[in-house]
């Protein structure tokens, strides 16, 4: 569909199949430099306009943002740039009650005032962005696409998906929600697509062929269980159960069907949610691009 969609020139709105094909893009924080360079491979192949949809979660819908803007690549070059990843992912912040992702930092200065993302262009053009949050209070799964009204509302929307329990600040507070990280309730957004109708979603990972979801280490466990705890109790299932989640999304991942997936091959490094290197980054960046080439030359 990917390829007949390019041969035709179709665009969403306008197109010459009854099928409705949708982008989904994994997050998980640094590791999102995977699946960054997937979507800027798509980019520089011409191949943003054959999804009629981007979903995205955490880090993805990130990714999706400057996709849509028609900047991918631009915006993924500051994953290696020295003066960024440190200065948003910060451990010793937490000593001093400071967020140890400083995603406002991110959206303001570095995506708005250095990077010049168009935040009203991203949601000028034809696809449609759908950031996957969890809601606080409800603990579900919640897709902000329908609160996108301006720039201002795309920033917090974006920092919303991607607050991570713990590491990102006080939780955002977005269409009379308050918002946790998608990765909580859904770390791989292809659900929120075929609930809204997609009859085909391609899955861009940030994960490896043989990397299988392991449940958090005890001391991480215990740690965000205390801060749910006390700051949204009704997402307590939704942390507990998101192994098992994992585990089920790679099994329907793997059926195919309307579904195809793209991840990096074995031995591709191991990048942490927090993972600051540049080369590291730079390294997966360009691993998640290889792989996506891959995928479109010889089929997913």
């Amino acid at each position: 569909m990917v390829r007949a969609r390019a041969a035709d020139g179709s665009v969403p709105g306008a197109r010459h199949d009854p099928y409705r094909l949708a982008l989904a893009i994994e997050g998980g924080g640094s590791r999102g430099t995977y699946s960054s360079g997937m979507a800027v491979e798509l980019e520089r192949r011409g191949l943003t306009q054959v999804f009629d949809d981007v979903y995205g979660s955490s880090m993805g819908a990130i990714t999706g943002a400057w996709l849509l803007s028609g900047k991918a690549q631009h915006g993924a070059s500051f994953w290696w740039h020295p003066d960024v990843m440190p200065t948003v992912i910060r451990p010793r912040a937490a000593l001093r009650r400071k967020p140890v992702v400083d995603l406002e930092f991110l959206m303001n200065e570095v995506y708005q005032r250095w990077a010049g993302l168009d935040f009203d262009g991203v949601l000028a053009g034809p696809g449609r962005l759908h950031p996957i949050a969890t809601d606080a209070d409800t603990g579900e799964v919640v897709d902000l696409a329908e609160y996108l009204t301006g720039a201002e509302s795309l920033k917090l929307a974006l920092r919303g998906s991607a607050g991570l329990p713990l590491l990102a600040g006080p939780l955002i507070r977005l269409g009379g929600r308050r918002l946790l990280d998608g990765g909580l309730t859904e770390t791989i957004p292809f659900h929120s697509a075929l609930r809204d109708g997609c009859t085909h979603v391609l899955v861009l990972r940030s994960r490896r062929v043989d990397e299988r979801p392991l449940p958090p280490p005890r001391v991480e466990n215990l740690a965000v269980t205390a801060f749910l705890r006390r700051t949204a109790p009704a997402t307590l299932g939704a942390w507990r159960g998101r192994t098992e989640r994992r585990r089920a999304d790679d099994e329907r991942l793997a059926a195919a069907g309307g579904l195809a997936q793209v991840l990096v091959p074995p031995g591709s490094p191991e990048v942490s949610r927090l993972a600051v290197d540049p080369a590291l980054l730079r390294r997966a960046f360009d691993l998640g691009a290889e792989a996506m080439a891959t995928a479109l030359d010889i089929g997913v």
